[in-house]
């Protein structure tokens, strides 16, 4: 599995510098999850993060005493997880493989340190996530929508 081979359908990849690539290259980790694989929990560090190269990861939310609830699917070309970019990087969300999936895993705490370095670096990545950030927002209001359909009244 190839970084370069996803970049036409990443956020994360698309437009990055060859510099930027061979950096992210470095700290990089293919990584398999069977089907129903915890990858983190909440409240776990957030010392990863993951770009999905095939399968899909359900999002999840704990309810208390009630089992998660499933907010969103992320499949192919989608990143798994921004919390690793925030302090004080610990996960919100629970992330379990609803499929076998493969990933990129990516050390966190080199990657925040190259963005440190590498201002150019560092806008793509951000510019990245917040993209991801806002599509994943609208996406989870969808969701929340369809779950209570009276709440937009």
């Amino acid at each position: 599995m190839s970084l370069r081979g996803l970049a036409e359908t990443s956020l994360l990849l698309r437009g990055l510098s060859d510099e930027g690539m061979e950096f992210l290259e470095s700290a990089a980790t293919e990584v398999e999850y069977p089907v129903g694989s915890v990858i983190f929990n909440e409240d776990d560090p957030a010392d990863s993060f993951h770009l999905v190269a095939d399968g899909k990861i359900g999002l999840e939310v704990s309810l208390h005493s009630q089992p998660p609830m499933l907010i969103q699917t992320i499949g192919p070309g989608e990143m798994l997880g921004m919390s690793w970019l925030f302090e004080p990087y610990r996960w919100t969300w629970r992330a379990r493989s609803h499929a076998l999936t493969r990933a990129i895993a990516f050390n966190a705490m080199a990657v925040r340190r190259q963005l440190e370095k590498d201002p150019d670096l560092a806008i793509h990545v951000y510019r990245a996530v917040a993209m991801q950030s806002v599509m994943r927002l609208d996406s989870t209001r969808i969701r929340l929508l369809d779950l209570y359909p009276g709440a937009g009244a």
